[in-house]
């Protein structure tokens, strides 16, 4: 036997044991990733919600949350469900936080409702049901599709069907990859826009208590109804420009600053209602002053929604008109509370010292925390 004969079969020996033992793995790398990575969404409504069906290659989803698991490379039934059953939170967090869908321009609360493992292409996937609450039918849709392009494989694909109709009538497709990761549909009614962010400035307003304990201590500053009037007007007139820049993305300050500088304003104009006995004569700039601070801490609420471009102007009056309504009522209900209570001695400052507590807490919290 000649060495060339030999060497084939050595060679033929070689490879026929390497596919032996490749076939014979206990099913770890079973499925060889192809590097086609492939996902799939179907979204609808139903019973009030959004479902949103999620299909998505199980090797992508593991490399993306759990890239440290040793059995990464098994893909047997039994760690693929121990995958899905063990790391249920983690995927949920994962994929909440890539996918987001806006109704109308707000933000859907979504959860996991349940996460199983499939087969779909020849390949282990993972099906994940989520839910988005929702309160009524939208006019205007929006869905921002973020995993895996970052973090695994920016050659993800994602097949979407969107049906927002239930009947099947208007059922689209789109297809989303590294270049297109959002859907829009529809447009939002100027009307609804209006009552919508008018409520929304509203509700912001009286929920948010360092603007309320804000506007407590310039009243409590405050000796006059002409001095009520200015100081109300003075922080109108700042958090509403800095409330519409920052809106349209002309400035941007970060958000850990923002905050924090409001809960010193709040310190501030706490303690100087009480230590300083001209008090009531530097509000009216206090209240502007600061009142720059709070239009971008107001505005920050805006930048988790994706405004549509033709209503977005009227979106932001609209806000602040709600804004200065519910900042119309606190000021409404406070002020006979105040006018009253200034005849027991002590009150004010009482109040003005607990008001710089809280403020020096969110300090606390907001910057070192």
């Amino acid at each position: 036997m000649n060495r060339k004969r030999i060497r084939r079969l050595l060679a033929a020996s070689m490879l026929g044991l390497f596919l032996l033992v490749a076939g014979l793995g206990g099913g770890k790398a079973a499925f060889a990733h192809s590097g086609n990575s492939v996902a799939y969404s179907d979204i609808g409504l139903k019973d009030g919600s959004i479902a949103y069906d999620l299909r998505i290659d199980m090797y992508d989803l593991r490399l993306a949350v759990a890239p440290n698991d040793p059995d990464v490379g098994d893909f047997s039934p039994e760690v693929l469900q121990k995958f899905v059953t063990e790391h249920k939170d983690d995927v949920a967090a994962y994929l909440l936080d890539k996918i987001h869908l806006y109704a109308d321009s707000l933000p859907l609360e979504g959860s996991l409702l349940t996460l199983e493992a499939t087969v779909a292409r020849d390949q282990p996937y993972a099906e994940a049901i989520l839910r988005f609450d929702l309160s009524g039918k939208p006019e205007h849709f929006v869905l921002d599709y973020q995993p895996i392009y970052d973090d695994v494989d920016q050659w993800h694909m994602n097949y979407v069907t969107l049906d927002l109709k239930q009947d099947g009538s208007d059922k689209q497709s789109y297809v989303l990859n590294f270049d297109k990761r959002e859907v829009e549909l529809g447009k939002i009614s100027l009307l609804r826009a209006v009552k919508q962010f008018f409520i929304l400035g509203i509700e912001h307003l009286i929920t948010g208590y360092d603007h309320i304990l804000f506007v407590l201590s310039l009243l409590i500053g405050a000796r006059s109804m002409k001095q009520i009037l200015g100081v109300v007007t003075a922080f109108t007139a700042a958090h509403t420009v800095t409330l519409l820049l920052a809106g349209f993305g002309v400035i941007h300050l970060p958000g850990k600053l923002v905050e924090s500088v409001i809960a010193l304003s709040i310190i501030y104009v706490a303690l100087n209602s009480i230590l300083n006995k001209n008090a009531s004569k530097h509000n009216l700039f206090l209240a502007f002053g600061f009142g720059l601070i709070h239009g971008c801490g107001f505005a920050a609420t805006l930048s988790e929604m994706r405004l549509d471009g033709g209503q977005m102007a009227a979106s932001l009056l609209t806000f602040n008109v709600g804004i200065e309504f519910g900042q119309l009522m606190i000021v409404l209900l406070l002020y006979p509370v105040i006018h009253y209570a200034r005849r027991i001695r002590w009150t004010m400052p009482a109040m003005s010292a607990t008001i710089s507590v809280f403020g020096l807490i969110w300090l606390i919290q907001r910057a070192f925390l």
